[in-house]
């Protein structure tokens, strides 16, 4: 499955995938850089300025899910720790 964005270093529509797939359906992944693969035909400079410039976007999503994850990992831990024997 091919994703698009809209770089505007390059001022051009990017194609880009994830290297896997599989994980990007998973509520808990949290993707790296290494992660993202650009599948527009481009140069070696070019796609690291496109994976850079799509890496600043995605943060904002990757933060949100480190979040519930915490949140998740907190609630479950208290859960936990409020148990009668």
């Amino acid at each position: 499955m091919k994703l698009y964005f809209k770089s505007t270093t390059l001022d051009k529509k990017i194609a880009w995938t994830w290297v896997d797939m599989d994980k990007a359906y998973w509520l808990s992944w949290i993707p790296k850089k290494s992660d993202i693969k650009i599948v527009t035909r481009l140069n070696k400079e070019q796609k690291k300025e496109a994976r850079d410039e799509l890496w600043e976007e995605l943060q904002s999503s990757a933060q949100f899910t480190r979040d519930r994850n915490n949140a998740r990992r907190r609630a479950k831990r208290l859960a936990k720790g409020s148990k009668t024997w």
